[in-house]
């Protein structure tokens, strides 16, 4: 049977908010491949390795506290391009990237800001191939889920 709960999205400005905080804490992580500069937000380079942050149906509260304030989930994926030129190692390489990252973000939790508290944050899936072009580039990636009070 299909989820018909309806889900109240947060304010724009609170999604963008956590939006900022959340690419900020991710170019905070040490272990960004060596081709890699920084994780974008929404865009990946076109015909180069890159990273990019995708924003997955926005924020919205998945939980009301009698005390006025709830509970918030962002949910998101990171994106990895790469270029394996038909190298299964690249491609496994890939997704245990993404997989370094979602492990140590279940370990690092973001500072959201004042009057927002992170709760957890967890890989909803696992580094995995997602699209391949003609040009022989590949994007791997890894779904995420962020939850947060206020």
């Amino acid at each position: 049977m299909a989820d018909t709960k309806q889900r109240t999205l947060v304010s724009v400005e609170e999604e963008q908010r956590i939006s900022r905080a959340v690419i900020a804490w991710l170019n905070g992580w040490d272990g960004l491949p060596s081709a890699v500069t920084r994780i974008d937000f929404e865009q990946l380079p076109a015909d180069r390795v890159g990273m990019a942050l995708s924003v997955i149906q926005g924020a919205y509260i998945v939980r009301r506290y009698v005390t006025g304030g709830y509970m918030g989930e962002y949910n998101f994926q990171v994106i990895y391009r790469i270029k394996p030129a038909q190298s299964n190692d690249a491609r496994l390489k890939a997704d245990e990237v993404l997989n370094a990252l979602a492990d140590w973000a279940q370990t690092h939790l973001p500072d959201l800001g004042t009057g927002i508290r992170t709760v957890k944050c967890e890989a909803t899936a696992r580094g995995a191939l997602v699209a391949k072009y003609e040009n022989g580039d590949e994007d791997h990636q890894i779904l995420m889920k962020l939850n947060y009070e206020v």
